[in-house]
């Protein structure tokens, strides 16, 4: 019987792929992961609502979809104005990468230099181009959708600077609080500017969706490309 099931494994493993497709987990993964988040960030996010992406075998979260405010650091309140604090800070980061393993793997591209290399890359390529703007858009909409009723009519009701800073970020800027609109050129072009590859990695893997798609993170598909090559003993 051993024999036999030995043999069956080993049959398996010539027909089976090697590497499945990233919406694929090997394993579904535990009800809730917030002592896993915590214990990969070494403290929970106060502003923490879901695990948003997983590794491939299902056992440890790769990135976390947060609340716009409330993010920051609690120092950074002691020199808002009272409507400020009433909101609280902005967090303009929706998908927020936790994984320490797959950070420091980005950490070494960038290093590297890949920022620049993605820019190049987006910037020789219209339709990679045009992708990039409308993730940035989507996720400004996103953003800007999952704040709740209250904290909306509050936006919407305070009229100091501070707060009508912090609303334009929140519903106008893209992935990692990036100016994309800036980023048009006088003669109507986009030149694409990248901010930070983590931020783009937590947002591909958390939409999970195809180049065709609304969402779709052209530099976050590059990302997984490279670090599937470049560092793959890396649970992605």
């Amino acid at each position: 019987m051993q024999s036999s099931i030995l043999l069956l494994v080993s049959l398996l493993a010539l027909v089976l792929p090697t590497h499945l497709p990233i919406a694929v987990a090997l394993v579904s993964p535990p009800k809730d992961g917030k002592l896993l988040v915590a214990q990969q960030l070494g403290y929970f996010p106060p502003n923490y609502r879901e695990v948003s992406a997983w590794t491939l075998d299902g056992s440890l979260p790769v990135a976390i979809k947060t609340y716009p405010l409330n993010g920051g650091a609690r120092r950074r309140q002691a020199t808002a104005d009272i409507q400020q604090v009433s909101l609280g800070t902005p967090f303009p980061t929706l998908y927020w990468l936790t994984s320490p393993d797959i950070s420091r793997a980005i950490s070494n591209l960038e290093r590297q230099g890949f920022v620049s290399v993605m820019e190049e890359k987006l910037n020789s390529d219209s339709d990679s181009a045009s992708r990039f703007f409308a993730c940035h858009e989507h996720y400004a909409k996103e953003r800007w959708e999952s704040l709740s009723k209250e904290d909306c009519t509050l936006f919407e009701l305070y009229d100091s600077s501070s707060v009508q800073s912090m609303r334009e970020m929140l519903q106008s800027s893209g992935v990692a609080g990036t100016n994309h609109t800036a980023q048009i050129q006088s003669d109507g072009t986009f030149r694409a500017s990248v901010k930070c590859l983590h931020a783009h990695y937590a947002h591909y893997r958390s939409k999970q969706v195809d180049e065709h798609e609304s969402g779709f993170n052209p530099v976050g598909y590059w990302v997984h490309e490279l670090l599937s090559t470049e560092f793959p003993d890396t649970r992605l």
